[in-house]
């Protein structure tokens, strides 16, 4: 995905815009190791959250704290991202807001792919692993998620084809049209097949070995490669028009608010699961409005003392 990230943003510095009016965000996240976009972003001056940065990251031991009552509530943390996210929009024309590994990550703290892009007025484009029964199965059952929830989907791009033999990336792409092309009514789209390129396969590994000369060279090839077989004009095109993008400058300073008229409107036929409630437990300092989670040093020492391994 955020390979894909990097591909949209070039191809908008491609297509005129300033580095100023383009930004990128990652909101949520389980990764706080540098990546290729990292890199690239501070080449071209274009602001970059994410990672220590981003305003809600799952360290180790996160997801316990919080159904302890240590950590607020669902809604303070989603209130924490809207606002960054409605800094980061004031001034610019484009901002992409990446997701978290699979649509449902988060859940467990009430602050999934799902909510995140509700509270950014996002429509969402999927990134899907190439193939054919498993790639349609898979986006499915992934747009299903977002669309359950009321976010709309733009459709999805396929990466990682492979370069010959019966699922060639460019057989799978001839499939994988031809089925979004017989859903009739569906709105979302398919935007291409991207086939692996061999000089950026297991880069991600490879970033802090790395010297910056070659990232960036490395960035630029990932830009190219990825234009060459994604309909990056439709794409564009379909999340201006999008109905959450259209106007989104003036929505903006009510985005907590239409975010939680959204879920009212929605109770009725997705009743939300309880979450901790504000001052539920007095290891979550909160006070006019805002919260004080208990420290990530405190808890994530805890945890890695009781044998916990990455993040969560």
């Amino acid at each position: 995905k955020t390979t894909v990230c990097l591909s949209l943003l070039a191809a908008l510095r491609e297509a005129g815009f300033s580095a100023a009016e383009l930004g990128y965000i990652k909101p949520a996240t389980q990764c706080e190791a540098p990546d290729l976009l990292k890199q690239w972003c501070s080449d071209e001056g274009i602001e970059y959250v994410s990672g220590e940065s981003a305003p809600l990251v799952f360290y180790s031991g996160f997801t316990r704290s919080f159904l302890a009552g240590e950590q607020g509530t669902s809604q303070q943390w989603l209130d924490r991202i809207a606002a960054k996210i409605q800094e980061m929009s004031a001034s610019r024309r484009v901002l992409i807001v990446d997701g978290v590994g699979f649509p449902a990550v988060g859940s467990i703290v009430g602050v999934d792919n799902a909510d995140v892009a509700r509270v950014a007025r996002a429509p969402v484009l999927l990134v899907c692993k190439s193939g054919v029964g498993g790639a349609v199965d898979s986006f499915s059952l992934n747009s299903t998620y977002f669309l359950s929830k009321g976010v709309p989907v733009l459709g999805a791009l396929f990466n990682m084809g492979e370069p010959e033999g019966f699922y060639s990336w460019d057989k799978c792409a001839s499939t994988l049209k031809q089925w979004f092309d017989q859903q009739g009514s569906r709105r979302e789209r398919f935007y291409g097949v991207v086939p692996i390129a061999s000089e950026l396969k297991g880069l991600r590994e490879r970033i802090s070995e790395t010297n910056k000369s070659q990232l960036r060279s490395l960035a630029f090839l990932n830009a190219e490669h990825f234009s060459k077989y994604v309909d990056l004009p439709s794409l564009l095109f379909d999340a201006a028009c999008d109905r959450w993008c259209r106007g989104s400058a003036a929505k903006l300073p009510n985005i907590a608010a239409t975010a939680a008229a959204t879920k009212t409107a929605a109770a009725a036929a997705d009743p939300p699961a309880k979450r901790p409630r504000t001052g539920e437990n007095a290891g979550s300092s909160i006070s006019n409005g805002g919260f004080v989670p208990k420290s990530r040093q405190e808890v994530a020492s805890q945890a890695k003392s009781l044998g916990a391994v990455g993040g969560g």
